[in-house]
């Protein structure tokens, strides 16, 4: 590959990660304004007497947050209609799509290992947690750039479980509102539980293919109940970052399936 084409291809990774970055800032500041304006507590009833400037700056924080991803979505369909920027589970080959995606630093590959797990966690988080979420798309993709680095195994049970392990050290999930599932949140962090399972519902789509009465939701719910009896075991894995025990938790859940 010559000088220029690895030039090329270092830029468009960097204008990607520079721009999820400055959207993760935005995303920030928006979040903690509706946050200290009691704007999502006073939106559910909780808070009926919240003040009149509070629920004000509350709705523009959401409108900015709405603008910021509709303007996105609309990007990608003017400028790159092919790619799929909310991939699903259930599309064939997706682990190796995903794979490939990891060793490319171009721009078009980039942001389809980014949008699987940011959206993934965006779904799952809505099942277990309140709102409002704060994912960080730029330590998904940090994630993507440790794996790039290192020397990928073939083997898809370790793969997925080295990148269980990537984003957690990464931890998309900076913050989350109430949890209502205690037992799937309950190891102190979200990242590991919520990333397991956007990595194991890859595993088990292509393994049963598309349910049939399922959607995507309610087969995330169903990849986090078989996780579940297992998390402890996981959660120790990951804490030693061992692979292949990880792998071994995987597979035995894939059993399960």
């Amino acid at each position: 590959m010559s000088i220029a084409f690895k030039t090329a291809d270092n830029l468009s990774a960097h204008a990607w990660c520079m721009a999820a970055g400055i959207r993760d800032a935005l995303r920030t500041a928006q979040f903690y304004v509706r946050d200290m304006s009691n704007a999502d507590r006073a939106a559910d009833g909780s808070q009926r007497h919240a003040a009149f400037l509070s629920k004000l700056v509350g709705k523009a924080a959401r409108l900015v947050d709405h603008l910021m991803t509709s303007g996105g979505n609309l990007s990608i369909k003017l400028l790159v209609p092919k790619w799929r920027h909310m991939p699903s589970p259930f599309s064939p080959g997706l682990i190796d799509e995903v794979a490939r995606a990891i060793s490319q630093n171009k721009l078009l590959e980039n942001p389809l290992f980014n949008a699987y797990f940011f959206r993934s966690c965006q779904h799952i988080l809505a099942r277990w947690a309140e709102p409002p979420y704060l994912i960080m798309e730029h330590r998904i993709d940090a994630a993507r750039r440790e794996l790039a680095g290192s020397a990928l195994t073939t083997s898809k049970l370790e793969f997925l479980a080295q990148t269980v392990l990537a984003l957690v050290a990464c931890a998309p999930i900076a913050r989350h509102g109430k949890v209502k599932a205690a037992a799937m949140l309950g190891t102190g962090n979200p990242n590991v539980a919520v990333c397991a399972t956007a990595c194991l519902a890859l595993l088990l789509a292509e393994e049963g293919g598309e349910l049939k009465g399922v959607g995507e939701d309610e087969f995330f719910a169903i990849v986090g109940a078989l996780m579940a009896p297992r998390l402890p075991a996981m959660q120790s894995a990951i804490e030693q970052n061992d692979v292949k025990q990880l792998a071994q938790e995987l597979d035995a859940i894939r059993a399960l399936y």
